[in-house]
């Protein structure tokens, strides 16, 4: 029996050890790099939480800006983190470098700004009255729930799929291979460039279109 109990002491002081949480301040923006699996919490305090070292994860709070990170001895050994945080405010989402960013809540804001770079991926379910979108080097962004307005950069195979977030309007441009998927009710704005393709679903009275290069706007 004694041994069962050293076990079980044994094992939770393993299981704790290289956990964290840490408070990082108020902040509306956040940046994740490098191999980073973040999910968003809506709380009441601001922090960060994860089954990593201490060390081995860095935060740095500049004027309301989260950047979050991995020390470069941690990058070198190839293994992905998994982070949550804790926000209050939040408006502005980047993702970097592979990193990945979720939430099992509704994102809310009267503007939100959602960006993913070099192969990262964002998956939200959002309410916000403006959406601005921009991936590029074949990031991804999936969302869903609803925005009044959404503004869309899909650059170098980026892809955006946003057939399930419903909006009244949308100005979407296609570069380089970027792919998106747009829902609009009421006007859509589409543009692509060099092999973009734009799929606009919705059925909306009032489109603007435009073919550059290769490029294809297709209305489902």
């Amino acid at each position: 029996m004694k041994k069962v109990v050293i076990g079980l002491m044994l094992g939770v002081f393993q299981l704790s050890f290289g956990q964290f949480s840490r408070n990082v301040g108020e902040f509306s923006s956040l940046k994740v790099y490098g191999k980073i699996d973040v999910v968003l919490v809506p709380s009441s305090e601001s922090k960060v939480e994860s089954t990593a070292s201490d060390s081995e994860i860095e935060t740095i709070n500049k004027n309301g800006e989260l950047r979050i990170r991995m020390t470069p001895s941690k990058i070198l050994q190839g293994d992905k983190v998994a982070v949550t945080v804790f926000y209050e405010n939040l408006n502005d989402i980047q993702a970097n470098l592979s990193s990945t960013v979720s939430s099992p809540e509704t994102a809310k804001a009267k503007m939100l700004r959602l960006s993913s770079n070099e192969g990262s991926k964002i998956v939200l379910n959002v309410d916000t009255g403006k959406l601005n979108i921009k991936t590029n080097s074949g990031g991804e962004i999936n969302v869903t729930g609803r925005a009044d307005y959404q503004d869309i950069i899909v650059n170098s195979g980026g892809k955006y799929h946003g057939q399930s977030l419903e909006s009244e309007s949308a100005t979407v441009t296609a570069n380089a291979g970027g792919i998106a998927e747009v829902f609009a009710t009421e006007t859509v704005d589409a543009t692509t460039r060099a092999g973009g393709i734009i799929d606009v679903y919705g059925d909306p009275a009032d489109r603007k279109y435009k073919n550059v290069i290769g490029g294809k706007v297709n209305f489902k």
